[in-house]
């Protein structure tokens, strides 16, 4: 084998070496998911505006103030934002409705900064917001999909078309219901 060779060889291998590294950094990435508090809510306004939400930091800091809503961060960066606000849930006529003796947690849909989707953000986001929920007492979880109702089976319509959400929710055994208002996923915990 020529010295050439050797050195080609030797450089092929640094790039791999190298290519390992990369790789094993962003492996390594801490997830770390925590309460929002209104210190943060500008951030999390900054995110959700981001991912093309149309929100105010008073509506945020508004819902932010119910102690409901988690962020996830990523080396203390903010990186996604979960809101979610107290609710009263009525199962037998399927509505979600005000009232002082709240029984759900509603979930707004997360915002996740697009360079960290496909991680389990969303996963991690909505089990952290069901056992807040769950340890809270709640009884259910739940969030509107869309306005507008499909036609025919909602289960079948999720699985063939829908988001990465309305799937998250299939996998982790919500039901739906076709609502006025639309879709509703619900959760009882």
């Amino acid at each position: 084998m020529g010295e050439s060779q050797v050195m080609i060889k030797k450089e092929e291998k640094k790039k791999k070496e190298g290519e390992k590294r990369f790789l094993q950094l962003l492996d390594e990435d801490q997830v770390e998911v925590k309460r929002l508090s209104l210190d943060e809510v500008e951030e999390a306004v900054k995110i959700m505006r981001k991912c093309s939400f149309d929100v105010t930091e008073s509506e945020v800091s508004s819902i932010v103030k119910y102690n409901v809503s988690f962020g996830s961060f990523v080396n203390r960066m903010l990186i996604g934002v979960a809101l979610a606000w107290p609710a009263v849930y009525d199962p037998e006529q399927r509505i979600v409705r005000g009232g002082e003796e709240t029984n759900a947690i509603y979930l707004e849909d997360p915002a996740i900064l697009l360079s960290f989707e496909g991680r389990g953000i969303r996963r991690i986001l909505l089990k952290q917001r069901e056992d807040d929920a769950k340890s809270a007492g709640k009884e259910y979880t739940m969030a509107y999909l869309y306005e507008d109702l499909p036609s025919g089976s909602i289960v079948d319509f999720i699985t063939e078309s829908g988001s990465q959400l309305e799937k998250l929710y299939l996998s982790e055994n919500y039901e739906f219901f076709k609502t006025k208002k639309g879709v509703l996923a619900v959760k009882k915990l």
